[in-house]
């Protein structure tokens, strides 16, 4: 009998922006300036341990995160990397994820992104298509179960 799979699309993410960044710096550096230049309050997590169906083995990345109350957004900085696995295969070139989660208007986008372009040791800021990604929707309930724990 052959085997079958449910594939389902993958969950609409209406409010989720995902800017992929691609730097040499360590996930504690970028944090740093992350928090002097953008006036962001990052503090540092647990390991964020998700799930590869490919590798059948849960790996663990770096997680950072900070809430703006007046704007009701919340804000993951997620390393891309772990052992030369990526959380994301299809962004291989994101050496971090940022994550931003909240109604989000084009002008604010715009100048978050510029901001990050302007941090010395950043090379490269792009927006990630979401439904482009296939294990969006594990990542995202690895995350709220991580964050449940806190």
């Amino acid at each position: 009998m052959a085997k079958r799979k449910l594939i389902s699309e993958p969950a609409s993410f209406p409010d989720l922006t995902i800017l992929g960044i691609s730097c040499q710096l360590k996930d504690y550096r970028l944090a740093f300036f992350l928090n002097r230049d953008l006036r962001l309050n990052l503090v540092r997590l647990d390991d964020l341990p998700v799930y590869s169906e490919k590798e059948d083995a849960l790996f663990e990345f770096p997680l950072y995160t900070c809430f703006e109350p007046e704007r009701r957004h919340s804000y993951y900085l997620l390393g891309n990397n772990n052992a030369g696995n990526k959380m994301i295969p299809n962004y291989k070139q994101a050496d971090f994820l940022l994550m931003l989660k909240g109604q989000t208007d084009g002008e604010k986008l715009v100048a978050l992104m510029t901001g990050l372009r302007k941090i010395s040791g950043i090379q490269m800021v792009f927006q990630l298509e979401n439904d482009k990604i296939k294990n969006l929707e594990g990542i995202m309930s690895d995350l709220e179960l991580h964050l449940a724990k806190k």
